[in-house]
């Protein structure tokens, strides 16, 4: 009774590590062919705004005000468009080469971060960052680089009447 006790008492002291971090866990859901899709990403606590949009070339942005900052998740069903426009012949992207991320970074004129990482047609960033708060937006882009994006599609349950 004391080791399934201990266990207990082991297993949610371990699990609350990440409910009092920084960090909330969800999920991005878009449509695409038809389907419906989620993916895992785990973004800075502390938005006072989530707002999600589609566009007519079916891009889904959702996006989470912090104020002046803002953090975001897309599916760019059309490629030729942006989240936000990057200077490709000044910002050099870095490869991640286990999952293939395009990394780009940098800062703006106002000393703000903006980062973008791009996985196909995913997208996540983030704009007008100060330096104070660089590491937990650079962390939450992180997850979604290290991670092979596999999004899972969500099955609709038919009732039968």
């Amino acid at each position: 009774m004391k080791i399934y006790l201990a266990l207990l008492i082991l297993c949610t002291i371990l699990n609350s590590c990440f409910l009092f971090s920084k960090y909330k866990r969800s999920s991005f859901t878009y449509n695409e062919n038809g389907s419906t899709y989620s993916v895992p990403v785990i973004i800075p606590k502390g938005f006072s705004k989530e707002r999600t949009e589609v566009d007519s070339s079916g891009n889904t942005i959702l996006t989470y005000s912090y104020g002046p900052e803002l953090f975001y998740m897309a599916n760019m069903a059309d490629t030729s468009t942006y989240v936000f426009p990057i200077d490709e012949l000044i910002n050099i992207p870095r490869l991640y080469e286990p999952t293939g991320a395009l990394v780009y970074k940098g800062m703006d004129s106002t000393h703000l971060y903006w980062r973008e990482v791009r996985q196909n047609k995913l997208r996540t960033g983030y704009r007008n960052v100060s330096p104070e708060k660089e590491v937990r937006f650079d962390s939450a882009t992180n997850y979604f680089m290290v991670h092979p994006i596999a999004p899972a599609v969500q099955k609709s349950v038919k009732r039968q009447g």
